[in-house]
């Protein structure tokens, strides 16, 4: 899509452009050197000859058309498209956020599966209790902020529709 607001930004150029040029007259000079016969802009030394490049063509105008509706409508576009890439992205976080939680979770329960007497195990587990709540909360709380935010996106986009 933005190869298509290149375009036609370059078309408006073009078109602003276009009613200059069928006017302009464009001076330059002819120099002989040892090189062979050169053309430019400016003066290459005493013996240049300028020349005139006239324009016999009747002044070109652009298309009358009104781009705003269509820029306005290509702009949309791309905010969409961005927004549509935020919300992937948030996506994926939440995914992320939930395989840590339950990568954190797994290794706090096999903890517990190790050979260790009963007492142990009894105190073990009790303090894997506590970080799975812990580890929970801070998770839950995460991803539910990244939800949120995800909303926000979703609302955001659908203005754009």
């Amino acid at each position: 899509m933005t190869s298509r607001l290149a375009l036609l930004r370059s078309v408006l150029i073009l078109s602003a452009a276009l009613p200059v040029l069928g006017y302009a007259n464009t001076t330059y000079f002819k120099c002989q050197t040892s090189e062979g016969t050169v053309f430019s802009q400016f003066p290459c030394d005493k013996n240049a000859k300028e020349q005139e490049v006239t324009h016999t063509k009747s002044p070109q105008r652009g298309p009358k058309e009104d781009y705003n509706k269509q820029l306005s409508e290509l702009e949309k576009e791309n905010k969409r498209d961005s927004i549509n890439m935020q919300i992937r992205s948030t996506k994926h976080k939440v995914v992320m956020l939930k395989r840590e939680r339950s990568a954190k979770t797994l290794a706090e329960e096999q903890r517990l599966e190790r050979l260790m007497s009963d007492d142990e195990r009894k105190a073990l587990k009790k303090e894997v209790q506590v970080n799975i709540k812990d580890i929970e909360r801070r998770y839950t709380q995460r991803i539910k902020e990244t939800e949120q935010k995800l909303a926000r996106l979703e609302k955001s986009l659908a203005k754009y529709q």
